[in-house]
């Protein structure tokens, strides 16, 4: 018999969840679709977090649950992360509340 709790949202459920939380938030955001001319591993949404008078790139990468990021992904991300951006992999909007609340 099939149970709610067996039901897992999918990766487009997650990101609705997401970006519906970083509107509350007050956060620019978009969905960045890949086609052509997007970079390989680039994350599935890109923002700005204010932080004081400062602005931060934020990148998610949102992953159903058991899903990993790709090599391309996490290069992307540690790129990123290196140069002092907020980088996310998010398997619930609970991840992305988790990592900016210590933002």
């Amino acid at each position: 018999m099939l149970r709610l709790k067996d039901i897992k949202p999918t990766e487009a459920e997650i990101t609705k969840e997401i970006r519906a939380y970083l509107d509350i938030r007050g956060i620019p955001h978009f969905k960045k679709l890949q086609g052509l001319g997007s970079p390989k591993g680039i994350s599935d949404i890109i923002g700005c977090l204010q932080i004081g008078r400062i602005g931060r790139f934020l990148a998610i990468e949102v992953k159903k649950e058991g899903q990993e990021l790709t090599e391309n992904q996490f290069l992307w991300q540690e790129r990123f992360r290196q140069a002092g951006a907020i980088c996310i992999v998010a398997h619930s909007v609970e991840d992305v509340e988790k990592e900016l609340g210590n933002a």
